[in-house]
C-alpha cells in the first residue's frame, strides 16, 4: 500500500493528467490549495486589498470542492483564479512550474491586434498574421473569457501582454476549457485579407524559448560599447549627442558597481549632452540596482539636466523597472516616453517565493509595499508619447526611439538657435 501511494504522489507530481484526479490526487491538491490559501493570510502584506477575505475563502472552498470532477490543468488554472483575485502581479501561480509545453507562436499586440512576430519553421507561412480567434472563440471573446485567470496583471496593458503569452501555454487553454485537447487546438488568423485555420500540436518549452517577440533593430543603427554589463548596453545616438542606456535586465549589484566609472568614463569622453534610458520589455528586478546607476550618472555636469533626461517605457516595463522610472521622474529630472507601465506604481510589491508541499508547484506572493506616486493611477502614463506601429516594426524600425531621436534633435536645435 506504501509503495502505491508513493507511485500515485510520482505521477501526481510529474505528469500533465488530462483526466480526472483520483483520490490521493485530490486530497494532494487540497493540501496544497489549503497551504496557499494560508501563505495568502499569512505572507501577503495586504491581501485583501482588492477582495473581500469572505470572497477569498469561498473562492477557495469552491475549488475543493469541485476537484472530484476536475483534471490537474483545471486545478491550476482554478489555483491562478484564485491568485488573479488578490489583485497585484507579484501575487501569482507559476503554471509553467510543472510539466507543460507551448504553441509555437509569438504574439505581440500593435493597437488592439494580435500579431504572429515569430514562429517555427513550420509555420513561418504566418509571420505577420494577425490572431483572429482560438477554436471556437474570437479574439475578443477570448480576452474577456480569460480575464479571471491571466496572472501577472495589474492594470489593461500588462493584461494584454500577459495574455498573449498565457494562450501560447497548452495546458493554460485546456484547463480554461478553450480547448478540448490537451496537446493541440486550432488557431485563426487573417492575412492579407485572407483567413487562415491551422491544427497547431504543441512544442517543447525549449524550442518556444528559441522564439522572441524581439525583433532585429535596424533603425537607428545602433553600436553598442563593450562595457560587458548583463541587461545593460550603453550606445552613442543622434550624431553622437545622445548617451542610450538600453536597461533590458537588472544585472548584480556588484556587477554595476565594478563597471560604473567605464560608464561615466565613455559618457564623458563623448561628450553626450543627453541621456536616454530604455526601460522597455524590462520586466523588473532589484530596484536598488537601478538607484545604484543614477548614482554612477549624477556627477555627469555635461548633460542637459533640465531638459535631456528620458526614460522609455511601455507594457513590459514592470516591478522594479516601472519603480525606477518613477524614481528617476523625480530624482533625475527624467521626460518618461513611450507607453504606459505594466505595472501600477501604488500597489504590493516585491515577491517571497514558495513552493507548494506536494505538486512542487511555485507561487509568488506580495511582500512589501511602495507608492510611488503621489496621485492615484493604474500605471506610469509617459509625458511624451511615443510608439512603434506595425508597419515600423515589419521593417525593423523601432519607431519610439525614433520619434525620440527626431524630438531631442529638434530640442537642441531650438536650444541652439535662442542661444545665438
Amino acid at each position: 500500500m506504501k509503495y502505491r501511494v508513493l507511485l500515485c504522489i510520482s505521477l501526481f507530481v510529474f505528469t500533465g493528467k488530462a483526466y480526472a484526479l483520483d483520490v490521493v490526487e485530490r486530497r494532494l491538491w487540497n493540501e496544497d490549495i489549503r497551504q496557499l490559501q494560508n501563505l495568502v493570510k499569512t505572507r501577503h502584506i495586504d491581501p485583501f486589498a482588492n477582495i473581500g477575505q469572505p470572497e477569498f475563502d469561498s473562492q477557495v472552498d469552491k475549488l475543493i470542492e469541485k476537484l472530484p470532477d476536475l483534471n490537474e490543468a483545471e486545478v491550476e488554472v482554478g489555483i491562478m483564479r484564485v491568485m488573479r483575485g488578490i489583485g497585484d502581479a507579484h501575487t501569482s501561480y507559476n503554471i509553467m512550474s510543472g510539466l507543460h509545453r507551448h504553441y509555437p507562436f509569438r504574439f505581440k499586440y500593435f493597437d488592439e491586434k494580435l500579431q504572429v512576430v515569430d514562429t517555427t519553421a513550420g509555420y513561418k507561412f504566418l509571420l505577420g498574421s494577425t490572431l483572429s480567434g482560438i477554436n471556437n472563440y474570437t479574439l475578443q471573446q477570448l480576452q474577456k473569457r480569460l480575464a479571471p485567470y491571466v496572472n501577472y496583471v495589474e492594470n489593461p496593458y500588462s493584461y494584454k501582454l500577459s495574455f498573449s503569452f498565457h494562450i501560447t501555454v497548452a495546458k493554460f487553454l485546456y484547463g480554461t476549457r478553450i480547448s478540448d485537447r490537451p496537446d493541440s487546438v486550432n488557431f485563426h488568423f487573417t492575412k492579407n485579407g485572407k483567413s487562415i485555420s491551422a491544427n497547431v500540436n504543441s512544442v517543447t518549452m525549449k524550442k518556444f524559448a528559441a522564439l522572441s517577440t524581439q525583433y532585429p533593430r535596424l533603425e537607428p543603427e545602433t553600436h553598442f560599447s563593450a562595457i560587458e554589463l548583463p541587461g545593460i548596453q550603453l550606445a552613442f545616438l543622434g550624431d553622437r549627442d545622445i548617451a542610450y542606456l538600453d536597461f533590458d535586465s537588472y544585472p548584480e549589484f556588484e556587477q554595476l558597481r565594478k563597471v560604473c566609472k567605464k560608464i561615466t568614463d565613455a559618457i564623458r569622453k563623448n561628450g553626450a549632452r543627453n541621456l536616454v534610458i530604455d526601460f522597455r520589455g524590462n520586466h523588473g528586478g532589484d530596484f536598488y540596482v537601478g538607484l545604484i546607476l543614477s548614482s554612477c550618472i549624477q556627477d555627469l555636469d555635461q548633460f542637459d539636466w533640465h531638459k535631456g533626461i528620458f526614460v522609455m517605457t511601455d507594457e513590459g516595463t514592470q516591478s522594479a523597472a516601472m519603480s525606477n522610472a518613477a524614481q528617476y521622474q523625480q530624482i533625475l529630472n527624467a521626460t518618461l516616453v513611450g507607453s504606459p507601465t505594466g505595472a501600477d506604481p501604488n500597489i504590493a510589491s516585491e515577491t517571497n517565493h514558495f513552493t507548494l508541499k506536494n505538486s512542487k508547484r511555485s507561487i509568488s506572493i506580495s511582500k512589501r509595499y511602495y507608492g510611488f506616486t503621489q496621485s492615484s493611477s493604474d500605471a506610469l502614463y509617459p509625458d511624451l508619447p511615443m510608439t512603434t506601429s506595425w508597419e515600423d516594426y515589419k521593417k525593423g524600425k523601432d519607431g519610439a526611439l525614433l520619434q525620440l531621436l527626431s524630438y531631442i534633435q529638434k530640442k537642441d536645435h531650438g536650444n541652439l538657435v535662442k542661444s545665438q
